[in-house]
């Protein structure tokens, strides 16, 4: 019993070792990503810049600069008055005219348009002034909070409100931008020192507040609607020589690195394309000799399964999408485990095909 056993393992181990295995290859690229959504298609656009808050500013910084007018006005009328008048006043309990009027407030500050307007960018596109396709930024007042201890200043980045209108004057988007709402802490040494130094402290914090907000805005915009170079890497399969061996693997892995080279270069798409079609035809010919019984064949239901994640992400990348499709099922239906590279390519065909398309159609 222990005799066959041994046969048993040893033959086993001979078996595995003649097995068919897959190599996974990373194929890095460069890729000036389509946006998930469109502003303008020749990438120009403007920035409208506004304050919820203008109004209510301008009105208290009148009214300040009124305040220190009169009392200009009032050291100017007391210094042509007589002695006697001056020791008269002086006598009723009157102070002195000093012409200065000091007022301590915090008044939300209205940032120079064009200031900010220079700051908001999306990558792939211009700024220039007059586009159809615009970003309109409406910023509200700075918000905060002093914790119990008088010492600790919470405060967040200035609220926006955006408006993305594309240069069809269709909205895009309005809204809050999402998001982007976690506060900042500003501690003091002691609450004295804060009291102190509370107005330039806040003025300050609201400048941090309003870098914050448009940093934020740009990384949303830059998300939504740039042109962003991606540098990442995408996995196809190659086979192992072992007892069986595997030439025409390794002639499309070589059509597939060489298609790569060319991803980011616009005028040659089509080089890249033909590549990546004749590894197609190269996969798709091997599978013809598919034998789903057979664990020992040649191409085998593990061989044939990274064949088709090979032809679905192939097809992704010369933009036959359908065709992407198909062979993910086809992979579904061999139960092999390539989960982790599986569900990469459901997830990369969904984004590229939805900004592909968008941009096609717009």
């Amino acid at each position: 019993m222990r005799k066959i056993f041994t046969i048993l393992m040893a033959l086993t181990l001979c078996l595995s070792g003649f097995a068919q295995k897959t190599d996974k290859v990373k194929v890095d690229y460069e890729l000036d990503m389509l946006p998930m959504e469109l502003i303008s298609k020749d990438k120009k656009f403007e920035v409208i810049v506004a304050y919820d808050y203008q109004e209510r500013t301008e009105a208290a910084l009148d009214e300040i600069a009124k305040a220190k007018e009169d009392a200009a006005k009032e050291k100017e009328e007391y210094d042509k008055k007589s002695a006697g008048e001056k020791f008269g006043r002086k006598m009723l309990g009157e102070e002195k005219p000093t012409g200065r009027y000091n007022d301590n407030s915090f008044i939300p500050t209205v940032f120079p348009e064009e200031g900010i307007k220079g700051l908001v960018n999306i990558p792939g596109y211009s700024k220039i002034s007059g586009s159809k396709g615009s970003v309109h930024v409406m910023f509200f007042e700075f918000s905060y909070t002093l914790d119990p201890t008088q010492t600790k200043i919470s405060y967040y980045p200035l609220k926006i409100v955006v408006t993305t209108t594309n240069d069809k004057g269709q909205v895009v988007y309005q809204g809050d931008l999402p998001g982007y709402t976690l506060p900042t802490s500003y501690t003091a040494t002691n609450a004295a020192a804060l009291s102190k130094s509370m107005l330039n402290t806040l003025k300050s914090l609201e400048a941090d507040a309003k870098n914050q907000a448009i940093k934020n805005l740009n990384a949303w915009l830059s998300k939504n609607y740039g042109f962003n170079l991606q540098k990442d890497e995408r996995s196809f399969f190659d086979v192992k020589d072992k007892k069986q061996t595997y030439p025409e693997y390794h002639q499309a892995m070589e059509k597939v690195k060489t298609a790569f080279v060319y991803c980011n270069m616009a005028d040659k798409q089509e080089l890249m394309a033909t590549n990546l079609k004749e590894a197609i035809t190269i996969w798709e010919t091997a599978l013809k000799d598919f034998d789903k019984t057979n664990k020992a064949a040649r191409i085998n239901a593990d061989i044939a399964a990274a064949t088709y994640l090979n032809l679905a992400e192939a097809n992704i990348w010369v933009k036959n999408f359908d065709k992407a499709s198909e062979y993910l099922a086809a992979y579904k239906v061999l139960d092999q485990d390539y989960s982790r590279a599986y569900s990469s390519k459901v997830d990369f065909l969904k984004d590229y095909s939805s900004r592909y398309n968008k941009y096609q159609s717009y």
